[in-house]
């Protein structure tokens, strides 16, 4: 290969990672430049005992509430790996069947120790950190709403009262517990949960990634090991 050609294709790749940091969020999730998927580990799944309110996933050890995103379900966490991820942990998730209402309305099924939630789930469990004591809190891609303009968009609130009343942004100093927050850089919710993660000291990562599945399986293991290593 020639002097020039290793000159040009070096000034290409240095325009191409220009480039990548230059795009817009938007841009690079259109592009595919989000970072790599994740992937469910080739190993034995965890019970699944189904319950009325959702489902245990495990079978010992202390209990740990799941909550979905958005119109999701038991069947959601299973698709997504949960009882392949929790395979050689020491603790057990009670897997909670909810609905729209960003877990406005929840009455936890079960005494719990930790709680993990996604997207709908992240706005779920830190709101539950600003009025109980957790041993671990991960929210992960949490919808969380920095004005009530951004709230009423998503239709998910009953009114502007109940989301000032729920809204993890706006009690951040309720939040004791210890906090991991991953949120991707491509990731719509992106600026307001680092804003949330700085202001309660959470652990976590904000690396490439957007609000998807693939995202979600690629930090799972971190959300799952940051619990573990507290209950």
């Amino acid at each position: 290969m020639s002097r020039r050609a290793v000159v040009l294709g070096g000034l290409g790749l240095a325009g191409a990672a220009g480039t990548y940091g230059a795009l817009s969020p938007r841009g690079r999730r259109l592009l595919g430049w989000t970072g790599p998927d994740g992937v469910v580990p080739a190993v034995e799944p965890v019970p699944v005992q189904p319950m009325p309110w959702g489902a245990w996933t495990g079978v010992a050890g202390p209990v740990v509430l799941v909550l979905h995103g958005r119109g999701g379900s038991v069947r959601w966490w299973e698709e997504l790996g949960l009882p392949r991820f929790l395979n050689g942990h020491g603790f057990r998730c009670a897997v909670v069947n909810g609905g729209e209402d960003y877990w406005v309305n929840l009455d936890p099924p079960v005494p719990f120790e930790a709680a993990l939630g996604i997207s709908m789930g992240g706005f779920g469990v830190l709101d539950l950190a600003t009025r109980r004591s957790l041993k671990a809190v991960a929210a992960i891609s949490p919808a969380l709403f920095p004005s009530w303009e951004d709230a009423e968009r998503i239709d998910g609130f009953a009114s502007r009262e109940v989301w000032e009343a729920h809204e993890p942004l706006r009690h951040r100093e309720r939040i004791t517990s210890p906090v991991g927050v991953w949120c991707g850089r491509e990731d719509p919710f992106h600026d307001p949960a680092v804003e949330l993660a700085r202001a309660v000291g959470a652990v976590g990562s904000f690396e490439h990634g957007e609000h998807s599945d693939g995202y979600w399986r690629r930090v799972l293991p971190e959300a799952l090991r940051f619990i573990g290593d507290r209950v």
